[in-house]
């Protein structure tokens, strides 16, 4: 019950900038696929002049590539490595390009990149890497600038082309400092808001549970107590009454992941019978589904209601074993185990062996 309760607290909703600006929706990756569209198309139209082909080709790759991973990435702030391979990005497809456009220009087009890689530093903006995209903008302004002088048009010709193109860039810059510490502040707060919940839940869950276990001992015990109470002596039936009612209360100390009604009962039955019956809980169950849980119910129920004679030994092994359950019966016939793995397969075994009371503890 109480990781029931764990798990209704659980934060269901944004978690990171990129929820917030919804990155991981459709429509982002159909922008994002428009965007490098219309960059191809940009430049298969601005081809005039350009030769050889293949740089440009090459240039076209590296930006839609970029555009992709900005938009894509996983990790808020994007990791250093990624930040650093997307800022590199626009001055090494500028190079390309620049290196086959013409002198003088057919169109301020056919250098598109610059315009292009504002997209990428503003989402490197608004993903906590601010720094990254000044220093690529700066390095951009240095391969401009370099071959506007190379080709006798003025450094400065050439390096006012990305400083244009970087007013935006300033406006996402400023934005990002003012929202991205208060988002955060909003995400610590909801966590921390959440993990209260969660502990107030799983507090009233056990509460409840308890409250639910006194009433069944209520139920179970006070009749018997009450007559041992009264000093009147007990039957056999009755003494046989307090022994099975004692081995169900340890079972539900010891194994209280195998105590279901369907058990209960058939470990009542075979105590009656005159079957020891010993359970023991290491936790192997608590992180099973529901279906493994059951069917481990089913294995228990039937190897109960089974055994006539001898002993059943049952063990919820500790958890990250491949066998999740063991199961000894030891009897006149001879000792079988049974294993259910963490799929719920079963599988059994027939042995000659006898086992100690403090064998299936100690494994």
């Amino acid at each position: 019950m109480a990781t029931t309760a764990m798990n209704l607290a659980t934060p269901t909703g944004p978690t990171d900038v990129r929820e917030v600006l919804g990155l991981h929706t459709r429509l982002a990756r159909g922008l994002t696929g428009a965007v490098v569209l219309a960059m191809a198309f940009c430049a298969l139209q601005n081809t005039a002049g350009v030769s050889p082909m293949w740089p440009e080709v090459v240039a076209v790759l590296i930006m839609a590539a970029a555009t992709v991973a900005v938009v894509m990435l996983p990790h808020d702030p994007l990791l250093h490595s990624a930040a650093l391979v997307l800022a590199l990005s626009p001055p090494v497809a500028a190079a390309f390009l620049l290196s086959v456009v013409p002198v003088p220009l057919e169109t301020s087009n056919q250098i598109w990149v610059s315009g292009y890689s504002s997209i990428i530093y503003v989402f490197m903006c608004l993903r906590g890497r601010a720094r990254y995209a000044w220093s690529s903008i700066a390095v951009t302004v240095g391969v401009y600038g370099a071959w506007a002088a190379l080709t006798e048009q003025g450094w400065w010709t050439g390096a006012t082309t990305p400083i244009y193109n970087s007013g935006v860039v300033a406006v996402v810059t400023v934005l990002a400092l003012a929202v991205r510490p208060t988002i955060r502040s909003i995400f610590t707060l909801r966590q921390q808001s959440m993990t209260r919940a969660a502990e107030a839940s799983a507090v009233a869950a056990a509460q409840s549970e308890r409250n639910v276990r006194l009433r069944e001992l209520d139920q179970l015990a006070r009749p018997l107590l009450e007559r041992i109470a009264a000093g009147t002596p007990l039957s056999d039936h009755e003494r046989q009454s307090c022994e099975l009612l004692e081995a169900h209360l340890r079972d539900q100390l010891r194994a209280q992941a195998l105590v279901t009604p369907s058990t209960a009962a058939a470990a009542r039955a075979a105590r009656g019978r005159g079957v020891e019956v010993l359970m023991i809980d290491d936790g192997g169950l608590d992180d099973a589904d529901a279906t493994v849980r059951d069917r481990a119910s089913t294995v228990v129920t039937d190897a109960l209601a089974e055994a006539g004679d001898g002993d059943v030994r049952i063990r919820v092994l500790p958890p990250g074993r491949s066998t999740v359950l063991s199961i000894y019966r030891s009897g006149v016939s001879g000792t079988r185990r049974i294993d259910l793995d963490r799929s719920g397969k079963m599988s059994k075994g027939n042995h000659i062996v006898k086992f100690s009371n403090s064998d299936i503890e100690d494994e």
